[in-house]
Formats: C-alpha cells, structure tokens, sequence
C-alpha cells in the first residue's frame, strides 16, 4: 500500500504541458513580455482573442492575419503575435488613437473574408494586470 501511494503521489506531481484549451493557456501562446512591457510603458494596451473559424495552418494565413490586424486604426505595428495551433492572437495598441471595440471591428471586417472572427480573452492596461475584455 505505501509503495501505491508513493507512486500515485509521484505521478501527480509530475510537470503537465498546457493543452492549448483554456485561457491561460491560450495567452501564453501568444504573449510576448517584450511587447507587453513596451506596451505599457507607452500607455498602450495589449489584447488577446480567441479566432474563431477554419484555417490553415501555413506561413500564408500567418501572414494574412498579421497583415489584418496591422492595418486596424491605433494598433501598433510590430506587435502581433499569432499561434495557428492554438488560434490566438494578440496585438498592442494606443487607446488614445482607437478603442479596443473599433480595432476589433476593424479586424473582424477584415477576417471575415476568410471566415474567421474574433473572441475576446483578455486585455493588459499597466504592468502586472491582466483583466477581462468588456464587450463595449
């Protein structure tokens, strides 16, 4: 029985991998502290979606995407990041040019042409915080 328990406690201690299902794990994929602390030390936010709809999994759709976000009003270019695999993105962008709700609009109208959309996960505002996105 000791040798059971020892085992079981073993195994349930072992590190887990992040299966790309939650949003934490879908964050992860896409954030780049580099650009969050530019970002915020600018004033600038940072936004994490969930794309929604069929795509390919190539550099070609990579690219378009980035291409999509870059060209929304206020977001800064440089600053997508995007994981096919997971299919999230996120982007930095100056609140003072664009609301985060004309920038997802912006981007919406754009990927609707290869039938994706977005779903908001997450906004950073200033350092060390990462809060819900409000549908505006």
């Amino acid at each position: 029985m000791p040798r059971l328990l020892i085992l079981a406690f073993l195994l349930a201690s072992t590190n887990s991998w992040g299966c790309g299902y939650c949003v934490e794990d879908k964050i992860a994929s896409t954030y780049d502290h580099a650009v969050v602390t530019r970002a915020v030390a600018a004033g600038h936010h940072v936004a994490f979606y969930h794309l929604d709809g069929a795509l390919a999994q190539d550099a070609a759709t990579k690219r378009a995407i980035v291409a999509a976000v870059e060209a929304a009003p206020g977001v800064d270019k440089g600053s997508v990041r995007v994981a096919l695999e997971t299919l999230t993105l996120s982007f930095a962008y100056d609140p003072r040019r664009s609301t985060l709700a004309a920038a997802e609009k912006a981007i919406d109208r754009r990927l609707s042409s290869r039938k994706l959309s977005l779903f908001a996960l997450r906004e950073i505002e200033k350092a060390a915080e990462l809060k819900e996105v409000s549908r505006r």
